[in-house]
């Protein structure tokens, strides 16, 4: 029996793993170690974990393509052979013509040689699919030196208050809402901001619905009264914070966010007099435009009381990618450019870059423009997942895509890599509370399919660069732990033979939390399509879309709108509409339903709406608008 961790969100839960001879592979629930997951329970992603892995579909070769979306089969030598020729020549011509791009499902030891194969090669542009949305929590908890807040699964059950902030957290990671349910149980209240009536709704104390977009100001408002309160900690404000926060009172938020005053001062007193409290995020606000000053914002208010703070991961390792290095402005660990000397010395390459490479969004711009010639894609869906990747990918010379199924992206790609599984691979990733867990190999890959780390070993010692000669991923484990900090506890030693996993290993800044106040918003006219996730459903589908008993019961999802909007638009449950915005159009099935306000339009996540959105990167956040979008909606005849 091999304990192995769920491959799908970022809640990090374990399951024990037996074969049998009637079925391939049966999952016991841990009971007897402390796990991520309460008592072993696992959610319909999780109990369906292995669903997918047995599809037909597989890809089980090297695939190149001789047109678009058309292959034939060619051995590993000659992808490797297709694939190190061309980046040859971008380095000797210019290796910041590259883009790399992976996935947040692939393990630590796979994205820390992606990010070092990419530098070694002489570029920074690489990036992971989780940046736009836990990336920018993890980087303001950071800048905010707000580590020492940074929560754990069990200081949920341990808080008063529990503030629950742009996430359905009872279907986007049901087995941490359990926590919730428990701490609910005990008599913690439990505050709701989401603009969506939800599962995790049902069992909100208050829940307040801002329109989308409009967060900063409740936020805002929020602090204004907590600065009247006298048991609150003294925060030090600028001029120009005070001034934003003393024109953001309740009755002018409520003008903006339709959150009635009345109930913004019945938070802000239940937040005051909490004593012990929680913030949890989810890219409900983290995918904004302004979601870095959204998040930076909560965590000033989070200061104030003494607040934790937990920003919920969307894949099995977003977190792990971001400590890996898989970013364009921080090398592994968070360190920049200033200690690249560190990974000179260590990689043995005096040649690495420091300039500050392309995040996903830009490089999709520069592609378009000709400025980005070549991608590889490791374990990412992003013509589906990124509006506008579609067309970058089809103006680029060459395409790596290296994944477990056929996708979208696939379909675009020169060469194909088939890659294992993460349940037909040994290796480790890291949960939204920081554990690194450990997660055995369970079957081998389907025919000549590879795990990702052992193509990657393939690729850099084919391109004679130094530091690629692994054989087993606990040595690149080995590896991580001596020059990744917050990993120096997770050796292989220690962390293969503690099938609890791990916490980071950090000594959190004694400086004070940096204050910071902002009052941008995205522009959103009504009416606003919000993408949202289901319990069944998991990113682009790419694996719950090949799972028989998830795909049977969560398919053919449809576009939500309220009844006021129904009767004003002529339209009814069972009709078909297209949604339309200046990036291109959707379609779908219409329910009408009382959980959506006024003026917004819900709509599945899994069925590509994000192409859709149109990828305008503001100017002073640096970030795009990736979770609502002002369209319009036509019925379709």
């Amino acid at each position: 029996m091999r304990i192995v961790t769920c491959p799908y969100c970022g809640a990090g839960c374990r399951a024990y793993v037996k074969k049998e001879l009637s079925r391939p592979f049966m999952i016991e629930y841990v009971t007897d170690i402390n796990v991520p997951n309460d008592r072993g329970k696992l959610c319909p992603k999780g109990n369906a974990m292995f669903e997918h892995i047995l599809s037909k579909e597989r890809l089980k070769t090297p695939l190149k393509a001789v047109e678009e979306g058309k292959f034939v089969k060619i051995s590993w030598k000659e992808a490797i052979n297709e694939v190190t020729s061309f980046i040859r020549d971008y380095m000797k011509d210019d290796p910041n013509k590259l883009m790399f791009i992976a996935g947040g499902k692939v393990s630590n030891e796979s994205a820390y040689l992606f990010q070092k194969l990419a530098r070694n090669i002489g570029t920074n542009n690489v990036d992971n699919t989780s940046h736009l949305c836990h990336g920018v929590s993890v980087k303001a908890i950071l800048d905010a030196n707000f580590e020492r807040n940074w929560a754990t699964y069990d200081d949920i059950e341990e808080s008063n208050v529990i503030i629950l902030w742009g996430t359905n957290l009872a279907e986007t990671a049901p087995l941490i809402f359990r926590r919730v349910l428990k701490a609910k149980n005990k008599g913690t209240k439990i505050i709701v901001i989401d603009p969506r009536k939800t599962k995790t709704t049902k069992f909100a104390s208050s829940h307040v619905r801002p329109f989308p977009g409009t967060d900063i100001v409740l936020i805002n408002a929020l602090i204004n009264l907590l600065m009247e309160r006298r048991n609150v900690k003294s925060v030090h404000f600028k001029a120009s914070d005070l001034e934003i926060i003393s024109k953001d009172t309740p009755e002018h938020a409520e003008r903006i966010t339709g959150v009635p005053a009345r109930d913004i001062e019945k938070i802000a007193r239940e937040i005051g007099l909490a004593g012990r409290g929680i913030i949890l995020w989810g890219s409900g606000i983290a995918m904004h435009s302004n979601g870095y000053d959204v998040i930076r914002s909560i965590i000033t208010l989070a200061s104030m009381v003494d607040f934790k703070v937990l920003p919920l991961a969307g894949q099995n390792n977003s977190q792990g990618v971001m400590d890996m290095g898989v970013v364009p402005d921080l090398l592994p660990g968070y360190r920049t450019y200033d200690e690249i000397y560190f990974f000179r010395e260590a990689w043995k390459n005096e040649g690495l870059p420091t300039e500050v490479g392309l995040d996903i969004p830009k490089s999709i711009k520069e592609a378009q423009k000709c400025n980005v010639s070549a991608f590889y894609v490791m374990g990412a869906n992003i013509a589906v997942s990124f509006p506008e990747a579609e067309k970058a990918l089809k103006r680029a010379e060459f395409v790596v895509a290296q994944d477990i199924f056929p996708t979208q992206t696939t379909e675009l790609a020169d060469i194909v890599l088939p890659a294992a599984a993460f349940l037909e691979s040994d290796g480790s990733t890291t949960n939204a509370e920081r554990r690194i867990q450990w997660s055995s190999r369970v079957k081998w890959p389907p025919e000549d399919a590879k795990p990702d780390w052992a193509i990657l070993c393939e690729l850099g010692n084919a391109l004679g660069l130094k530091g690629f000669d692994f054989y087993f991923p606990e040595e690149i484990l080995r590896e991580i732990s001596t020059l990744v900090p917050q990993y120096v506890n997770a050796n292989p030693r220690t962390l293969t033979r503690t099938p609890e996993g791990v916490m980071w290993n950090t000594v959190p800044s004694s400086q004070p939390t940096k204050v910071y106040v902002s009052d941008k918003m995205p522009l959103l006219e009504p009416p606003v399509m919000i993408t949202v996730r289901y319990v069944g459903q998991f990113q682009t589908g790419t694996m719950t879309k090949r799972s028989p008993s998830l795909n049977v019961r969560w398919q053919d999802l449809p576009i939500l709108v309220s009844e006021e909007d129904a009767q004003k638009w002529g339209i009814k449950d069972g009709d078909r509409v297209k949604l339309i915005s200046e990036s291109g159009k959707y379609i779908g099935t219409v329910k009408v339903s009382k959980t959506v306000i006024p003026g917004t339009i819900k709509v599945p996540w899994h069925e590509g709406a994000n192409r859709i959105m149109g990828l305008k990167i503001d100017e002073e956040t640096g970030l795009p608008q990736m979770k609502a979008c002002s369209c319009k909606l036509e019925k379709v005849e």
